[in-house]
C-alpha cells in the first residue's frame, strides 16, 4: 500500500510531462522559448523526477537534491554551457547536499548514546 501511494504521484507527473510534450508547441531554440513553455517543461519534468526518486529513496530532500542537479545539468546543456568544469561543480554540489541530508536523516538524538535517556529512580524514598 505504501508503494502504491508513492507510485501514483510519480505516474501522474510523468503523465503531465507527456501531456506537456505533446500539447505545448516546440520553440525553435531555448532562447526563443516563452516563459510558459519553459516553466511547463521544466516544472513538469522536475516534479516527475522528484517523485520517481522518492519511490526508491523514501526521503524527499534526497530526491529533491538529485532532481535539482539533473535539472541544472539539463538547463546548462540546453544553453550549450555545459562543460567539464560546470558539470563537475554541479555533481560535487549535489553529492555534498546528498551526503549531508543522508547523514542527518539516519541520526537521531538518542541513537548515538551521548544523551542519556531518563530512567525511573527505584528504591529511593522521600
Amino acid at each position: 500500500m505504501s508503494l502504491l501511494l508513492k507510485v501514483i504521484p510519480a505516474s501522474f507527473f510523468w503523465g503531465v510531462f507527456a501531456f506537456v510534450l505533446l500539447q505545448v508547441p516546440y520553440p525553435s531554440s531555448i532562447t526563443q522559448a516563452t516563459l510558459f513553455q519553459l516553466l511547463a517543461f521544466f516544472i513538469s519534468i522536475f516534479l516527475a523526477i522528484v517523485f520517481t526518486f522518492n519511490i526508491f529513496l523514501s526521503f524527499f530532500l534526497l530526491s529533491l537534491t538529485l532532481a535539482s542537479g539533473i535539472i541544472f545539468l539539463l538547463i546548462l546543456k540546453a544553453l550549450d554551457s555545459l562543460n567539464l568544469v560546470t558539470g563537475i561543480l554541479i555533481l560535487a554540489i549535489v553529492w555534498l547536499l546528498f551526503s549531508y541530508f543522508k547523514k542527518n536523516n539516519s541520526s537521531s538524538l538518542t541513537s548515538n548514546g551521548k544523551i542519556h535517556k531518563l530512567t525511573t529512580l527505584r528504591g529511593r524514598k522521600r
